[in-house]
């Protein structure tokens, strides 16, 4: 009998708490009662105004448009980049469910696409749909952060004059060969939801260099015709061109997540190189593991990483049993290849509202792709409690070392 590790003492879904300064600001707002970030007077000192000027330049972009998530973020962005009803999008099949949702809610219909081995979108499967479809747009999901081949992607995108949308959620201060991700499509969307690299508990942000992408953004997160209070935003004359075209969904960013989300800016690459570190650690453990691999990153990449994915050799019920074991002691894995959605993992069998595709090397990959969260203040002791554990897990059921 192999001695069990000690359980987990801390927590998975801990994270950092807000700077003072943020704390501060959000005191202040409440003080106020100003949670709304448009004024019939002023508006300009707002946070939200403060926040997408700041995210506009850190990004060297010029229009950003704060919004109430990073799913909004996606929809509103589709429709200014010119989707309309009965369209059809392309996207990475290894996403979460909000991407194809923001789809679905423009009334478009989404064409997924495989995954390779890297956990990124299959090249030969993103020119097949090019060559078989009439889709002018790709959705490009960086999933989890993972990252394609760029220069191929952007070779595809130019050939074929497609729009290219980037979705950002995973990868907030990553980098392909010195870009800044959210920088290379036509518009970009990020998420500021509690887990991301940033903590707004929601939010979202779209960036582009189209003038009228970013007009009709602004126009449909609500702004009541007080888009005059948008540091970041076109002029005048160009909503004029939009403006009572342009329907109004009510999407903006509050006050309170704007102030919560600046404050951690200036601290967002100390924390990346946290991430990295935490990252490297644990899947230089989980690599030395029988059984268990962990997808090759691109020189390239310069990785913002908040969790760790690894590939299970593993038979089904394997797996199944190493997670239930791993659970017992308090570390906590998520499976794609569940049957059912949990949490914050699913996979595109999951989505009944799309019709049905059959993606082999998708499917394959997700029945054998398992993930664990990564807080940036996990210690290096922590990060070997946590390879200990995936290490007790997998080596007791492969090797029948608990009978």
């Amino acid at each position: 009998m192999v001695k069990a590790p000690e359980p987990l003492d801390f927590s998975l879904t801990a994270t950092d708490p807000i700077p003072p300064e943020g704390i501060a600001s959000i005191v202040e707002i409440l003080n106020s009662g100003n949670l709304f970030r448009y004024g019939e007077s002023g508006g300009l000192d707002s946070y939200v105004a403060t926040l997408e000027q700041q995210f506009a330049q850190m990004h060297g972009k010029k229009y950003a448009i704060a919004v109430n998530s990073g799913g909004c973020a996606l929809f509103l962005a589709l429709v200014a980049a010119g989707v309309t009803n009965g369209e059809t999008v392309m996207m990475n099949a290894f996403t979460l469910a909000p991407v194809p949702g923001a789809i679905e809610h423009c009334g478009a219909e989404a064409i997924l696409l495989d995954t390779s081995e890297d956990l990124v979108i299959d090249l030969d499967s993103l020119v097949n749909a090019v060559k078989t479809t009439d889709s002018r747009f790709l959705l490009l999901s960086y999933m989890r952060g993972h990252i394609p081949d760029m220069n191929e992607v952007l070779k595809i995108v130019r050939d074929n004059n497609l729009v290219l949308i980037e979705d950002c959620a995973h990868v907030l201060g990553a980098k392909w060969n010195g870009r800044a991700m959210g920088t290379l499509g036509d518009v970009s969307c990020f998420s500021f939801q509690t887990y991301k690299q940033v903590n707004g508990g929601e939010g979202g942000m779209i960036l582009t260099d189209d003038v009228d992408i970013a007009a009709r953004a602004i126009l449909m997160s609500g702004s009541y015709m007080l888009y005059g209070q948008h540091l970041a935003g076109p002029d005048d004359e160009v909503f004029r061109k939009w403006a009572g075209k342009t329907p109004n969904y009510s999407m903006r960013l509050n006050e309170m997540s704007a102030a919560s989300v600046l404050s951690q800016l200036p601290i967002l690459e100390q924390r990346i190189e946290q991430w990295n570190h935490i990252h490297g650690r644990i899947a230089d453990g989980i690599s030395s593991i029988e059984g268990l691999n962990v997808p090759n990153i691109s020189r390239m990449v310069q990785s913002a990483p908040t969790s760790i994915q690894f590939i299970s050799q593993h038979e089904i019920f394997e797996i199944d049993a190493a997670i239930s074991i791993a659970e017992s002691l308090g570390l906590q894995i998520k499976w794609f290849g569940a049957k059912e959605a949990i949490g914050f993992t699913s996979n595109h069998d999951h989505w009944s509202f799309l019709p049905h595709q059959t993606l082999d090397s998708t499917d394959s990959m997700m029945k054998k792709l398992l993930d664990i969260r990564l807080p940036s203040t996990l210690s290096d002791e922590e990060c070997e409690a946590i390879v200990e554990i995936v290490k007790y897990s997998f080596s007791g059921v492969s090797n029948d070392l608990f009978k």
